[in-house]
């Protein structure tokens, strides 16, 4: 069966006042479930181990984030969750060694919305001179809705 639908760009929902905002985003949260259809490319990334937060975990998960780490989880979600730590340095201004705090912020963060000590956001692989990093499409998925929530 088909429906007809609206689409509505994300950086829209951001100029509507706070309370059509608000309504908006628990609409699309109590359509998605606990698990977003993060649709196709979901199965062409080793995301085995990955963390995969829906969008109440993500907006916890956001809750405590400095700014810092608020603008690489933005680039990464930009990014689809495929990126490379050269890029996210570029954004930075940092060296991929002085990111080590960072990833590691987000490291303990993700253990702690979860509970699961030995929980991943994040997957690395050497790629060249460069990591090659990867986020769970779920997780990309539901930090979009929350990062657009947010701003």
């Amino acid at each position: 069966m088909s429906t007809a639908g609206v689409l509505i760009p994300f950086s829209a929902i951001n100029g509507f006042e706070p309370a059509a905002r608000q309504a908006i985003m628990s609409y699309i949260e109590s359509q998605m479930g606990a698990l977003m259809d993060v649709g196709t490319g979901a199965t062409d990334r080793p995301e085995t181990g990955l963390a995969k937060l829906n969008v109440s975990g993500a907006k916890a998960f956001l809750n405590n984030c400095n700014e810092k780490s608020m603008a690489i989880l933005a680039e990464i979600v930009k990014r689809d969750g495929d990126f490379m730590m050269s890029h996210i340095g570029a954004l930075t201004g940092d060296s991929n060694a002085q990111l080590k705090g960072a990833w590691a912020g987000l490291t303990k963060r993700v253990r702690t919305v979860t509970g699961d000590p030995s929980a991943t956001l994040l997957g690395w692989f050497k790629e060249g001179g460069d990591w090659h990093g990867i986020m769970a499409a779920q997780t990309v998925a539901s930090m979009r809705v929350a990062l657009a929530e947010r701003a």
